[in-house]
């Protein structure tokens, strides 16, 4: 009987790491990410998004819902957005996929 509730949990347990893993390990390094200067902003801020990778068009559409899409910065994975809020700035940093966000 033990061993069928340690299975549960531990099932249990794999379906949150699976649902949840990449909004709290986002969450825990997103301070890193954000440029220092800019976490101190108080309104809306123009940035560069960094990815490590070539992004598609997915990655391209969730970075719009942060801010106003400005085209590319000298490469493709360097995503300028304008008007981005503070409130903005922060979900952008919690996105583990976001290597960096930069101000220009």
């Amino acid at each position: 009987m033990r061993a069928a509730w340690i299975r549960l949990l531990i099932g249990a347990a794999l379906i949150l790491v699976f649902l949840f893993g990449q909004d709290v390990a986002g969450w825990a390094t997103a301070a890193g990410r954000v440029a220092p200067a800019l976490l101190e902003a108080e309104g809306p801020v123009n940035v560069i998004v960094v990815l490590d990778f070539t992004p598609e068009r997915f990655h391209n559409e969730r970075l719009a819902k942060y801010g106003v899409f400005a085209g590319r910065d000298k490469a493709v994975n360097r995503i300028k957005l304008r008007m981005v809020s503070p409130e903005s700035l922060r979900a952008l940093g919690n996105l583990i996929w976001v290597a960096r966000v930069e101000s220009f």
